[in-house]
């Protein structure tokens, strides 16, 4: 990280903070920075987006998946009961 100018407390677990080298949008919940070296405010907030966008992807497939292996279980439980 640059040298820090400023930082803006944006909610209890979400911090911008301004840097010789850009924005850096930091979420304590996840405990990483959602962007890094942003040219403008609104750019950090965009990357955070399509961060969040990205990992809510890979949470519903892998939910899909989990579905799906769930069902088939339970689907082969019922014939095994039913025979």
């Amino acid at each position: 990280m640059g040298k820090h100018i400023s930082t803006k407390n944006l909610l209890d677990t979400l911090d911008l903070s301004k840097c010789t080298d850009g924005f850096w949008l930091y979420d304590t919940t996840r405990g990483m920075n959602l962007s890094m070296r942003a040219k403008t405010e609104e750019e950090a907030f965009v990357d955070a987006i399509k961060y969040y966008q990205n990992r809510l992807t890979f949470v519903e497939g892998q939910l899909a998946d989990i579905t799906k292996k769930v069902d088939s279980f339970v689907e082969q439980i019922q014939k095994d009961e039913d025979n």
